[in-house]
């Protein structure tokens, strides 16, 4: 009957609440996909916001306009999530770049939001993600949001709350090398994909002469993590533009959990410190960025600031940098 029917079509809370996890349920509901206008203004209004944030953090330094993406399909480092070896990249594309925020702009803030410049790479590259995805007023479009978000703060941890997920990896399996991608692009059969030779093969073996690599892809089980699996950590980026009043849905925000509260109530603790590099691969050590070398043996003694605003040093010292720029 049609009182039957009206009583398992989902309400709007709990479409609402379905974008942090578990909406597949409601993927062929008509409610949750469909464009609302006034869900779009107020996701719109969010995403203003957003991009705000995301300027401040140098999101104009950004070198590749990478869509949201943390690394090409066809990097031998691929990976559906932000791994800390795509961090420290996307780290140094940011370098020099943003404004770091004041003091006075930060003491509205409570921790962790106070420490919302931490995340700063992670909020250029979710600003990304909706500027090429924008908003449609639809509650799938928010769950899309939490996915990245879900992607973007798990540093490719597993969660033994999730079921297993098969990841590709960026590595190949029996891969036959090829010196141009149009030898490589004419080398591929069916499931089989294409990649820069650097590191595509397991182990990272390198083939001389061999600019590109065809083979089959690997796979790795994950357990990926979802949003109850954040409720103890800090991230203060996404806490921060998750409480920003003009989110369109409070759902969206990670849950806390008590010992997380417990924190808060001290008035936070400190985030681990983002450390550069310090050797380059000839083994001279790295400071050029600074002025100066980095010493891990006196990061005790420094400030927490002080060591938070240590940038991620490129791969090469500056006399190697100089060869490859005169080369």
């Amino acid at each position: 009957t049609k009182a039957e029917a009206a009583a398992r079509r989902p309400t709007r809370r709990q479409l609402a609440a379905a974008v942090a996890g578990g909406w597949s349920k409601y993927k062929d509901s008509l409610p949750f996909w469909s464009p609302n206008p006034t869900r779009r203004a107020q996701q719109e209004a969010w995403f203003e916001e957003v991009a705000a944030f995301a300027e401040q953090a140098g999101v104009d330094g950004m070198l590749y306009p990478w869509g949201g993406e943390w690394c090409d399909d066809d990097a031998s480092d691929y990976d559906e999530e932000y791994l800390p070896c795509h961090r420290e990249d996307v780290l140094f594309d940011l370098d020099s770049n943003g404004r770091r925020p004041t003091a006075a702009e930060l003491a509205p803030l409570a921790w962790p939001h106070s420490c919302w410049w931490h995340d700063r790479d992670r909020i250029v590259l979710l600003y990304m993600h909706m500027l090429d995805n924008p908003p449609d007023g639809s509650f799938l479009w928010e769950a899309r949001v939490c996915e990245q978000v879900h992607a973007l703060w798990s540093d490719g941890r597993d969660s033994p709350r999730t079921s297993i997920s098969y990841v590709r990896q960026g590595r190949l399996e029996g891969a036959r090398p090829a010196s141009t991608r149009a030898e490589a692009e004419a080398m591929r059969e069916e499931g089989m994909r294409m990649a820069f030779s650097d590191g595509a093969l397991p182990g990272g073996e390198d083939i001389p002469g061999a600019a590109f690599v065809v083979g089959r892809a690997v796979t790795a089980p994950r357990r990926l993590m979802t949003h109850q699996c954040f409720e103890d950590e800090a991230a203060p980026g996404w806490r921060m533009l998750s409480s920003l009043p003009s989110c369109p849905n409070p759902h969206m925000r990670f849950p806390m959990s008590s010992s997380l509260r417990e924190i808060v109530s001290r008035g936070g603790e400190p985030l681990k410190p983002l450390l550069p590099r310090t050797a380059c691969k000839c083994g001279q050590r790295i400071g050029e960025r600074r002025g100066e070398a980095y010493d891990a043996d006196d990061s005790e003694s420094d400030s927490e600031e002080r060591r938070e605003e240590i940038p991620v040093e490129p791969r090469a010292c500056i006399l190697c940098l100089s060869e490859d720029w005169g080369s």
